[in-house]
């Protein structure tokens, strides 16, 4: 396990919180490695596998370690409100998490994110699970300030979006709504699953062995 000390007055929120507050893509650009990962880390293989090999995320050790020193100056600057990697789902992950843990929208262009591969779609933009990307909440007026930090680690820095208080998520496509969903109907609102469970019979009988009688009948 890795063990670690927290100073608990710089713990960074996951919160997209206050209306109007810019929100920026930092980190690496986006491909169309890691789509559907996040299922693909569920899926049996098989003999088709290979046919699945996109969904496999190509990380880079070098470019997360710049990702976490900017990360680490740009909290320091005090203008950072909210920030959150982009684990599975990408970009549809990190934007409903944030406004929805803050009770705010969003609003996001999918031609503003840096990508790798020109063809992508803003479906393809949405679930990418490309590594090394985090989603940044800044304080408004304050984003250039932001911006500058992760440019000066080589990393790709811009501004996406803004934050909105009618708690919907909402996706253009060259100004043209692609998407929108309430950002709780993809955290809080998601149906949960209860799945029944029953003890083994042999951890039960593992529980009941009687060592000391044992020790007592080997010894006699």
């Amino acid at each position: 396990m890795a063990v670690g000390l927290v100073e608990l007055d710089k713990v960074a929120s996951a919160a997209a919180k206050g209306v109007g507050n810019p929100v920026i893509y930092v980190g690496s650009a986006t491909g169309k490695d890691g789509i559907h990962g996040a299922t693909f880390a569920s899926v049996e293989l098989g003999p088709d596998s290979e046919s699945k090999r996109p969904n496999v995320q190509m990380g880079d050790p070098f470019l997360e370690k710049l990702l976490i020193e900017a990360t680490l100056e740009a909290l320091a600057t005090g203008c950072v409100v909210g920030i959150q990697d982009m684990g599975a789902a990408g970009l549809t992950c990190s934007t409903c998490e944030t406004s929805a843990k803050a009770g705010t929208g969003m609003e996001i262009e999918v031609r503003k994110v840096p990508l790798r591969e020109a063809d992508m779609s803003a479906y393809e933009i949405m679930l990418s699970e490309s590594q090394e990307r985090m989603l940044c909440i800044a304080q408004k007026g304050t984003e250039q300030t932001i911006i500058d930090v992760f440019h000066k680690w080589g990393l790709n820095a811009v501004v996406v979006g803004v934050v909105t208080d009618d708690g919907l998520v909402r996706v253009f496509d060259n100004g043209e709504v692609v998407a929108e969903v309430p950002g709780k109907a993809l955290t809080d609102m998601c149906p949960t699953y209860y799945l029944e469970t029953e003890e083994p019979q042999y951890i039960r009988e593992l529980q009941a062995f009687d060592l000391e009688q044992a020790l007592r009948v080997k010894s006699g």
